[in-house]
């Protein structure tokens, strides 16, 4: 016959399960935290840090990889939507820059009294997306279709209206402060009459054969097809127009220094374009003291006008470039995702511009 607990042996039987079941809930408890640490700690780790790494600072405004991000896919499903291959090997230095210039033109423009409007906004994308022409705002079915039109494109970019509105908002700073610099630029300037021979080596014949030519009076247009290598000049035959000041300032002094400015239909020296490994040769066939802009001149040089004043600010400033290889490459792949277009093949890792923005 079993001998009955007594109650002091049953509470003390009680207080061990309970302890098991304490020490069970524990267990489970602590597995649980496992479980969902696991997760949280890849997404920490994978996700919220490097998308949230500091790629640009300007001033006190700082620009994470994410933002990269957005503004790249934003500019490159504008490209690809018209067809056109966005390279984000070339454009995500250019695109670094971009947000700089953006982001000082915004911080300058009160001492201008700059402002953008929201009708700015909407026009300046729906002139992007290429069919402003066909809608008219005012138009209450129209504007249906545009606000429709911007939703599916924000959601194919994966942008909320906040940063779409930034990015859009600070590209008309931009532009607006472009156009405000231009307003110094003189519409009637100097101008020369310029050809453009290059060549992909320099060989004392050639150069002698040319200067030849150019001497017995053979008309430009013929010398240029024969000797350059410029994909352009079955069209322009070498001829690049009426060039003014401040077009080309690597060369001005050859063009508009009086007193050793190139003679008319002499043959400059070589000129190395770094870019294309090529040597440009430059003939001056006419000069005008004072000759009106063209449309096309008139923004290079508000273009130029507008760098010159960022470029002087950007030192006036605080500005930090975070762009390494690392970020390079992170931020490529999240871009290459994001193409409709086919991969047009694999990128350089070691941008060019990489060592420029490290110096910065």
């Amino acid at each position: 016959m079993v001998k009955p607990l007594s109650r002091s042996a049953i509470l003390i039987n009680l207080s061990e399960r309970q302890k098991i079941k304490s020490r069970l809930i524990l267990f489970v408890f602590f597995l649980f935290l496992v479980l969902i640490t696991i997760p949280i700690s890849q997404y920490f780790l994978n996700i919220y840090v490097p998308y949230n790494q500091t790629a640009l600072r300007v001033e006190e405004t700082i620009f994470t990889r994410k933002n990269v991000v957005d503004f790249v896919r934003f500019n490159q499903r504008l490209s690809e939507e018209q067809g056109v291959q966005f390279n984000a090997g070339s454009s995500l230095f250019e695109s670094l820059q971009l947000i700089a210039e953006n982001e000082i033109s915004y911080l300058s423009a009160t001492p201008f009294g700059l402002t953008v409007e929201q009708w700015e906004i909407d026009e300046a994308f729906f002139i992007r997306l290429g069919f402003y022409n066909d809608i008219d705002v005012n138009i209450d079915e129209d504007l249906q279709n545009f606000q429709e039109r911007k939703i599916q494109f924000l959601n194919e970019v994966q942008l909320d209206e906040e940063t779409y509105q930034n990015i859009v908002r600070k590209g008309i700073f931009r532009e607006k402060l472009r156009r405000e610099l231009s307003r110094e630029i003189p519409l009637s300037q100097p101008h020369v009459l310029v050809y453009k021979i290059i060549l992909d080596d320099i060989q004392p014949s050639v150069i002698s054969e040319i200067e030849r030519r150019i001497n017995q009076g053979e008309n430009l247009d013929d010398i240029a097809r024969s000797f350059s290598i410029d994909k352009n000049v079955i069209r322009d035959k070498g001829n690049i127009g009426w060039t003014p000041k401040g077009i080309n300032p690597v060369i001005d002094e050859l063009f508009f220094n009086k007193s050793e400015r190139l003679g008319i239909k002499k043959l400059s020296e070589p000129y190395i374009n770094q870019e294309a490994n090529a040597y440009e040769l430059y003939v001056i066939t006419d000069y005008s003291e004072l000759k009106e802009l063209s449309d096309d001149n008139e923004l290079l040089l508000s273009e130029n006008s507008l760098v010159s004043f960022l470029s002087t600010k950007s030192n006036e400033i605080d500005i930090e470039y975070g762009l390494d290889n690392d970020t390079f490459n992170w931020i490529n792949s999240r871009v290459e995702i994001a193409s409709i277009l086919p991969d047009s093949g694999p990128v350089d890792d070691n941008i060019m511009g990489m060592n420029e923005l490290d110096n910065q």
